[in-house]
């Protein structure tokens, strides 16, 4: 039963758009930093849990090319992938079809009051879709780190994945070298207090920060640009199901970024044309963040 039910969520997901999808054990993970998270323990969502499918979208083919003009503003590819707090929407199907069996289903979501139910990254890693990288990043072998990821939690007994993908960063250390504030001083650990990406997002933007945020104003990908395996999906992007509609959303928004027109954007706008990528960034740090790459222009 596990492996025709795997089998038929399988070929679900290709049909949905998903481009990497494995099962593993629902289990604890004992490896996550906050122990008191609710998150480290899969069965702290659901006492019934047996399996974890985790879901991944490619994202590689989204980018603005106003990106290396400085007066526009830049963000990342995740942020404007809509899934910046986890992979929902195109996992209901999924979840859909385990509700059908008898099986409940508990879907990852990070815009929802405490945030995603899983470490999705370290869930990604169990269930074979790669490793994490010294950035702390998911690395695929196939994808780089420009995957999407979501998560579901159930109680159906899947074909868990029984070979993790072994750490390839060997003693490559560019993307510590090329962060601009050392958050990856330490390997495998991020400082969010100098990540540049957090800090976009935060009350307290320090003055060194904003002395390399550049024409950033809503995330930054400085360590995954300088990531070897990234290489391929910065010169050349895979094709996937998702692509075409990633591009075409993408391409309206390209004029939108002007930065001169971003600092005359008022809240109400911000909502109505950022609001579908679920960022959950304030209005107001947004605001900032612009006003602040303006000036370095000015």
């Amino acid at each position: 039963m596990a492996d025709s039910l795997s089998e038929n969520i399988r070929n679900l997901a290709d049909d949905i758009g998903i481009d990497a999808l494995g099962f593993a054990e629902a289990s604890e993970f004992s490896d996550y930093a906050l122990q008191s998270s609710k998150r480290r323990d899969p069965k702290l969502s659901l006492p019934t849990a047996k399996s974890i499918i985790v879901a991944g979208i490619y994202i590689g083919g989204i980018t603005l090319p106003a990106w290396t003009n400085p007066w526009y503003g830049r963000t990342s590819r995740l942020y404007l992938s809509g899934f910046f707090l986890d992979v929902v929407r195109p996992l209901d199907p999924i979840v859909d079809l385990l509700k059908k069996e008898g099986y409940k289903a508990v879907v990852c979501d990070g815009s929802v009051e405490g945030g995603s139910v899983l470490p999705l990254k370290l869930a990604a890693v169990r269930a074979g879709l790669g490793w994490q990288g010294k950035h702390t990043l998911l690395i695929s072998k196939k994808f780089g780190t420009f995957l999407a990821l979501g998560g579901i939690i159930t109680d159906a007994v899947l074909e868990y994945n029984s070979a993790q993908e072994p750490n390839r960063c060997h003693k490559c250390d560019r993307c510590q070298q090329a962060c601009p504030l050392g958050a990856l001083d330490q390997p495998y650990v991020l400082k969010r207090d100098k990540c540049l990406s957090n800090l976009l997002q935060v009350e307290n933007l320090p003055e060194e920060a904003q002395a390399v945020m550049e024409n950033r104003i809503g995330d930054c990908e400085i360590c995954q640009e300088a990531c070897p395996w990234n290489k391929k999906h910065l010169d050349n992007p895979l094709v996937t199901k998702m692509t075409q509609s990633f591009r075409k959303k993408v391409k309206q928004l390209e004029d939108f970024f002007y930065l001169p027109n971003l600092v005359k954007l008022s809240e109400k706008e911000y909502r109505k044309t950022l609001g579908q990528l679920n960022t959950d960034i304030p209005y107001h740090l947004f605001h900032r963040n612009v006003l602040i790459a303006m000036k370095k222009l000015i």
